[in-house]
């Protein structure tokens, strides 16, 4: 994976677009979108050879495009590797496959199912907030709540023992180093760090036809729908993405709420519409990658085949033809945005996400009074990602 430095210890990666190579750029694209968007809803950017597309229906119409293939992890020349195990989550299939496997797996995402783990995020909620405070009321939210917590939530619901958190943290860190960014090919996989990680959920679901347990492997398992690599595969895929979707939509409410002055003064009743206009107005996921399995039509531009599509979904998500005054937060708006994608390629996670955002949330608003953000915050350096990397934050809790 190929980076530059941009300054001040902080790298972004070289085969982002030139506006998004600063700290500035990749905290703020807006501007970026805004002009492109004024121009054409469709560009060609020769220096990165990648289309890059802007407006909201012709993203929205691109993530629903079966011409717009999702690159597998595993090609010809790691067809044997960690890589082709991971493969099999449904987040790296296309057409049918993609739409059977997910069938199966959805039942167990609906609000119905979810709901049971209300407690349970409370439960979690409350506890890593008393070790957020035990050395003072000056944090980072993002090591400190917003990445370890959704982890805690996804493995207690997979089924992942609470005491491997630490292994599993490494082996995140670990497939974001060495799979590509939305901006490159494979150039500098490494596979074989993955290698424990097809080792472990291989196991675990070995353990758990043995022995099954209240969590979603064994349910799974139990279902006799899907084979044991599929359920791994996925199990790792569902840490993966619920971990790093939700932490950046926590870090993202905690910046907004405090921007604009709205932290003391939201209703509870009012968070899960809030957190719609969060999700529009700095959308977790920006970009989307695709590759054209034929010549495609996107806007006015004709593509040719085995072309790379960047989908800007944090663009379309700002697009003035959709949205009144997009660049304004509203709390009140609640939008029909694309943040979680769009057609059959809609995050199975979503309602997961949604419910724990709300349930923390409020859950903050019941710890403390108020909570500012520092100005020492730190951007993640990979433009297709919207969040902190660091989130300095002084807290005030409130009284027992």
């Amino acid at each position: 994976m190929s980076e530059a430095s941009a300054g001040d210890d902080f790298e972004v990666y070289e085969s982002a677009p030139t506006p998004l190579k600063t700290k500035a750029g990749l905290h703020d694209p807006f501007g970026w979108y805004k002009k492109m968007r004024s121009q054409s809803s469709v560009h060609y950017d020769s220096q990165r050879e990648v289309y890059d597309v802007f407006g909201f229906q012709q993203v929205k119409n691109g993530l629903q495009n079966d011409y717009l293939a999702r690159k597998s992890l595993a090609d010809d020349s790691n067809r044997t590797t960690s890589f082709s195990y991971i493969d099999n989550a449904i987040v790296w299939m296309d057409g049918t496959q993609h739409n059977r496997s997910k069938g199966e797996f959805f039942k167990y995402f609906r609000p119905g199912e979810i709901n049971e783990f209300e407690n349970t995020i409370r439960e979690l909620t409350t506890n890593q907030l008393d070790q957020a405070v035990a050395n003072g009321t000056d944090f980072d939210f993002v090591s400190e709540i917003a990445e370890p917590l959704p982890l805690r939530v996804i493995m207690r619901m997979v089924g992942v023992p609470d005491d491997d958190l630490d292994k599993v943290i490494e082996w995140l860190l670990t497939f974001r180093e060495v799979t590509y960014s939305e901006f490159s090919d494979f150039d500098s996989q490494q596979p074989e760090r993955l290698s424990n990680v097809v080792d472990y959920f291989s196991d675990l679901v070995d353990s758990r036809r043995a022995n099954p347990q209240d969590d979603l492997i064994s349910k799974l398992i139990a279902d006799e729908e899907l084979d044991d690599i599929t359920i791994g595969s996925n199990a790792f895929n569902f840490i993966l993405a619920g971990q790093g979707t939700l932490t950046s939509l926590l870090a993202n409410s905690i910046y907004i709420l405090d921007k604009f002055d709205y932290y003391s003064g939201i209703d509870q009743s009012q968070v899960d519409v809030v957190l719609e206009e969060i999700l529009r107005y700095r959308s977790p996921l920006q970009a989307r990658a695709r590759k054209t399995d034929r010549q495609t039509q996107i806007g006015d531009m004709s593509i040719p085949q085995c072309e790379t599509v960047i989908l800007w979904i944090g663009s379309a998500n700002r697009d003035p033809d959709v949205f009144e005054n997009p660049d304004t937060f509203i709390p009140e708006r609640n939008p029909d945005h694309i943040a979680f994608g769009s057609g059959s390629h809609t995050c199975i996670g979503a309602p997961l996400a949604r419910l724990e955002a709300s349930i923390i949330l409020k859950t903050l608003f019941d710890y403390f009074e108020d909570i500012t953000v520092r100005d020492s915050y730190i951007p993640l350096a990979k433009p297709s990602d919207l969040g902190f990397e660091k989130l300095p934050v002084k807290t005030e809790p409130k009284e027992p």
